[in-house]
C-alpha cells in the first residue's frame, strides 16, 4: 500500500481553504488505496520529522495558498529545511502533485514555480500533476457555460490529480485529464464595448 505525504504549507493550516481541497485528496487518495500522512508545516514540524516523513512517502500532494503572488511562508520553510537533500533517493522518481489557492489572482504562477521547484529536487510530474483553485473561480463557476466552465478548474479536478498520482506511484499509467474543449476556442465572454457602442448607435 503506498504512502502519500500531504504537504500543508499555507499559512490557514487545517482550517483554511487550501485545507478544504487536501482533505478531498486524501478521501481520493484512501479510496485509491493508498496511505495517506501529513506534514502540516504552520505547526512547525522539527527537521527531523520533515525528513523522516519525506524518506517514507511513495508520493507527494503539496498544497499552499498565495499571498503577494508567492507560496505560503509555511512552505517556504520546508523548502528551505529539505533543499540539502535535492537529489537524494527520498525524492528521486517519486510522483509529485499540487494544489494552490488564491482569492483572484497568482495561483498559477506560483503552482509553475512550485512544481518546477519539486522538479528540480528529482520527483516525477505525471500528467495533469496540479491544477489552482479561486474564490473567483468558485464564484464564477455556477454562471458559465459548459464551453467557459472547461476553461476554468473545479474542486473536482482533485479527482484527476490523485488519481494520476496513484497510476504513477503503482506504474499503471491509466492516465485521465480534466475536461477540455478539445482544442476550440473559448466563446467570448466579454461584452461591455459592443453594448456601448449598440448604445451611441442608438
Amino acid at each position: 500500500m503506498p504512502n502519500i505525504l500531504i504537504v500543508n504549507g499555507s499559512l490557514g493550516g487545517a482550517t483554511g481553504n487550501t485545507a478544504e481541497l487536501l482533505a478531498m485528496a486524501e478521501d481520493r487518495l484512501r479510496e485509491g488505496g493508498a496511505e495517506v500522512s501529513h506534514l502540516e508545516m504552520c505547526r512547525e514540524p522539527s527537521m527531523d520529522r520533515v525528513l523522516e516523513a519525506v524518506t517514507k512517502a511513495d508520493g507527494f500532494i503539496f498544497g499552499t495558498g498565495t499571498y503577494w503572488d508567492a507560496w505560503g511562508s509555511p512552505m517556504q520553510k520546508f523548502l528551505e529545511m529539505t533543499a540539502h537533500t535535492e537529489g537524494q533517493p527520498m525524492w528521486v522518481g517519486k510522483p509529485a502533485g499540487a494544489i494552490v489557492t488564491a482569492h483572484a489572482v497568482g495561483a498559477k504562477g506560483v503552482l509553475t514555480r512550485l512544481l518546477g521547484v519539486m522538479n528540480v529536487y528529482g520527483v516525477l510530474l505525471p500528467p495533469f500533476a496540479g491544477f489552482s483553485y479561486t474564490y473567483v473561480a468558485d464564484t464564477a463557476l455556477p454562471h458559465a457555460s459548459d464551453h467557459l466552465r472547461n476553461e476554468l478548474w473545479t474542486s473536482a479536478d482533485v479527482d484527476v490529480i490523485c488519481h494520476n498520482l496513484l497510476e504513477a506511484v503503482n506504474k499503471t499509467y491509466q492516465w485521465v485529464q480534466w475536461p477540455t474543449n478539445e482544442g476550440k476556442y473559448g466563446a467570448k465572454w466579454l461584452h461591455v464595448y459592443s453594448r456601448q457602442f449598440e448604445n451611441q448607435d442608438g
